[in-house]
């Protein structure tokens, strides 16, 4: 074949490699980068080859250009001597008429999202936001769900933005206690404004119309789409941006529900604002304006007072500093505020009591002090002092009615231009984890916003069919896997099923598989056939065809591996190994082009991503597979490469226990059981055959030892793919403990600093160069939510259970890494009480800061204060 003609000339030209520094190796449409860039699949399967010889040969710079078949023939050799001449960083590139290209391996759409959206109706589905596993900011991903109908007096909102708030904050990193989700609008979900259009409405709904502009509370509104009853939403108020909108349904209707339903603020009166630069205290002192009151507010940094006081307070004070009461009573001559809004807590909110006038209203925010279950002495309010507790969340659950009231007040005052949007920087979905990372630690002013993710586009493809009116021909489906395979496509609803081999041997595994498929109903047919053998083929095709169910589906799972270095095979070997694969599809493929397929399914396997050694015709013969399914996709056909990693159950690893545990070390040992195997073929078949993913991997690879092992994985070639440092070996404590065993003090100090560091660059999303060891936390921007996170990561990827108090007071990595020593160090001694105990209950009901959503913000200061004696106060 041609693709054995290139490899037996790529062999003779690699007669002895290891004394070559350089290998350049050229191809023409063998690089499948691009999508539907034409391909030859026999120069692809010299691009599979290659990617061996980069593991089998570390030493040497092997290199891969692929010249597209769009180039003129002329401009060939020019353009391949430019490429030569001046070598950049990549290691793989594709080069077209459009320009040049580096190859990049990247993450996409799961392949189960992909199946949900191919299953779901036209519209495609629901791109959400979901927290993948709890704790753990960075593992937030926006992931396919189906686009519900919207129910009895709902509206169906195509998002544009949505507010972010402490609260998502906190919940994503499970610091709320359930009381403060269990009777909120809400609920446990990211997410609860957000501006949009009605794409859809229900029955029962009388104020909205599709196409209408809208603002509303909704659960879980980080999504291209949400469904809400038509009482959370209100008209986009006039002039008002769509995207800018979305900083108003939280922070005005907290401020005017507390201020103007309750307070009964009035002009002439005075108001103080806690947290005056957040989201409400920002739409507060709009509100107080436009009531005509004056403003005194607090703030907890220069910049921010600064802020508030070109904005029109009339005074500004510290809100860390508790003489923020005295100067309150010095600025109203002695006489105080008739409103107070206050998001502080502890002592802050008892001196903020004191500075009401008598019939002072008392507007609470916060939530700390509520699931504390303070206590505050009732002798202030003898002067006939009212208040109010607020939590807007529940207002649309208990008071849907009131909530539309004022939502309709809001809209007339950004209709006469008393009221504006706040202040706010916008993220694209890409960057929302970046959005929660500066929300956490309070790096921004007024809002954050993240817009909303692409919508899910409609399938182009519909989901493969497998029905009892069709046949099935699975070659090599006498092996293990193969007649797994086969029994698969019986309990998807085949019929006729016809099972090949070249010897036409029936084993054992096959017989208890061909006894499964006869009891589900089926009747199978098993023949000796040669895939390779175009004849013998034909005549098989043939025969089908004149049965009773014309040929529907063809899987091809034929496979033999001959493993050696690439420089000790021979021809014979390597052609032993590409016949059945290549051989077979390619007449496979072209005997049943005219017939009307539903599916084409060949295997190839996950090592032909990573070059596996030892395996180059294998990998070689996989490539070709992979680009003659692209093939049958830009020709209009159905075409499926299902590229397996390690199947511990069935197949050729369940006889070959050398092979099994080479994988195991170069994939970190991560099998998958051929029902698992098989549910990945059922998700990929769901997502449609004429899409644009010809190939699927469906694979579970440790990136970390395919690191250690493999070469390739260390190119730029996987420079996008996220994988653990290599210092941090398997990240287990058993591991951090042995990497520093038998080291001076000095050296493991700064191997353990480096570890935290890596997660400290993470967190702060800063460069790893740029974490000082010897630079205090705080310093750096770390603030007690980056504490929590940092500890969490230090526990669950390093085994290093490192105290919150170490995290406060100014320490830096090495004076963390200092207790670290001391509790898995061969000199290891008790560290004593630190009073973690209680820092832990009290991150246990931490909730953020109340100004915004209800949760307070200020765990840092709390931190600083315990390790600072008490000699703070907080914001």
């Amino acid at each position: 074949s041609a693709a054995h003609g290139r490899i037996a000339a790529a062999k003779a030209a690699l007669a002895a490699p290891e004394k070559l520094s350089r290998i350049w190796i050229a191809t023409r449409g063998g690089a499948a980068a691009g999508g539907l860039r034409p391909l030859h699949p026999a120069e692809a399967a010299i691009w599979g080859l290659a990617r061996v010889l980069v593991n089998e040969l570390p030493e040497t710079d092997v290199r891969l250009v692929d010249l597209g078949l769009d180039i003129d023939d002329a401009d060939v050799a020019a353009r391949l001597a430019a490429e030569i001449a001046a070598p950049a960083q990549d290691r793989e590139v594709a080069l077209d008429a459009a320009g040049r290209a580096g190859v990049r391996v990247e993450r996409v759409d799961d392949l189960a999202d992909r199946a949900r959206a191919a299953r779901l109706n036209g519209e495609g589905g629901v791109r959400r936001l979901a927290l993948g596993q709890q704790g753990s900011i960075d593992s937030l991903d926006w992931r396919i769900e189906p686009r519900g109908v919207p129910a009895q007096g709902e509206v169906e909102i195509e998002v544009d933005a949505a507010g972010l708030n402490f609260r998502d904050i906190m919940w994503a990193q499970g610091l709320l206690p359930e009381e403060a989700l269990e009777d909120g609008f809400a609920g446990p979900t990211l997410g609860m404004e957000c501006s949009g259009v009605v794409t859809r409405v229900a029955e029962g709904c009388l104020r909205f119309a599709e196409g209408d502009r809208v603002i509303a509370f909704a659960p879980a509104c980080f999504a291209t789409h949400v469904n809400v009853h038509e009482n959370a939403v209100a008209p986009l108020p006039a002039g008002v941006d769509l995207t800018a909108a979305a900083t108003i349904p939280t922070t005005f209707l907290t401020a005017w529900y507390g201020l103007v339903e309750l307070a009964q603020l009035r002009a002439g009166e005075t108001v103080l604002i806690h947290g005056g630069a957040g989201g409400v205290g920002l739409a507060a002192l709009q509100i107080a304006a436009m009531r005509g009151a004056t403003v005194i507010a607090t703030a907890g940094s220069p910049a921010k007072r600064e802020l508030l006081r070109q904005l029109g307070a009339a005074h500004v004070f510290d809100s860390r500093a508790l003489d923020f009461a005295d100067e309150v009573m010095a600025v109203t001559g002695g006489q105080g505020v008739d409103v107070a809004l206050n998001s502080l807590f502890g002592e802050a909110m008892e001196r903020s009591i004191e500075t009401l006038k008598p019939f002072g209203r008392f507007v609470e925010l916060g939530k700390r002090d509520y699931y504390a279950n303070s206590q505050i002495g009732l002798r202030p309010f003898r002067r006939n002092l009212t208040y109010f507790g607020v939590d807007a969340d529940q207002l649309l659950v208990y008071r849907p009615d009131l909530a539309v009231r004022v939502f309709e007040a809001l809209g007339e005052g950004f209709a006469r231009g008393d009221l504006i949007p706040l202040p706010h920087i916008v993220f694209d979905a890409a960057e929302v984890v970046d959005a929660f990372r500066l929300m956490q630690k309070s790096g921004h002013i007024g809002k954050i916003l993240v817009k909303a993710p692409p919508k899910v586009a409609k399938p182009k493809a519909k989901p493969a069919k497998i029905t009892k009116k069709g046949a099935c021909l699975v070659i090599g489906g006498l092996g293990g896997f193969g007649a797994e395979t086969a029994a698969f496509m019986v309990e998807k609803g085949a019929r006729h099923v016809w099972l090949t081999s070249r010897s036409g041997r029936v084993t054992e595994p096959a017989k208890a598989a061909i006894r499964r498929m006869e009891a589900m109903g089926a009747k199978v047919a098993v023949r000796a056939c040669d895939a390779a053998d175009e004849a013998a083929m034909r005549a098989l095709i043939d025969e089908i065809e004149a049965g009773p169910a014309r040929l529907k589906s063809v899987l091809h799972t034929a496979m033999t591996l001959d493993d050696a270095l690439f420089s000790t095979l021979d021809a014979d070997r390597i052609r032993t190994v590409l016949r059945p694969k290549i051989a077979g599809a390619e007449v496979v493929d072209r005997l049943t082009r005219d017939l009307k397929l539903d599916l084409f399914v060949v295997y190839s396997s996950a090592t032909t991503l990573i070059g596996n050694p030892g395996q180059s015709a294998y990998v070689a013969a996989n490539a070709y597979l992979e680009a003659l399914m692209a093939e049958r996709r830009r020709a209009g056909l159905p075409g499926l490469a299902m590229a397996w990693g390690a199947i511990s159950d069935a197949g050729y690893l369940t006889r070959d226990a050398k092979t099994e545990a080479l994988l195991a070390d170069r994939l970190g040992g991560q099998a998958i059981t051929a029902r698992e195997a098989l549910a990945g073929l059922d998700m990929a078949l769901a997502a449609g055959q004429n899409g644009d993913a010809s190939a699927l991997a469906y694979a579970q690879i440790d990136w970390a030892s395919a690191a250690r092992e493999l070469a390739i994985v260390q190119t730029p070639l996987f420079e996008r793919l996220e994988m653990p440092e290599p210092t941090a070996g398997d990240g287990a404590a058993a591991d951090v403990a042995a990497l520093i065993a038998g080291l001076p003090e000095a050296e493991a100090l700064k191997k353990i600093a480096e570890l935290l560091a890596a997660e400290t660059s993470r967190i702060l999303r800063l460069p790893a160069e740029e974490i000082d060891p010897q630079q205090p936390l705080t310093e750096m921007g770390f603030d007690s939510l980056m504490a929590v996170d940092l500890r969490m990561a230090a526990e669950e990827k390093l085994g290093l259970d490192i105290p919150l108090m170490s995290l406060a007071g100014g320490a830096t990595l090495m004076d963390i890494s200092a207790r670290v020593w001391k509790r898995v160090g061969a000199d290891a001694a008790e560290d004593g009480s630190t009073g973690d105990e209680a820092l832990d209950t009290l991150v246990a009901r931490h909730v953020g800061e109340g100004g915004e959503s209800g949760v307070d913000a200020a765990l840092a200061e709390e931190l600083q204060r315990r390790a600072d004696n008490n000699e703070r106060a907080l914001n």
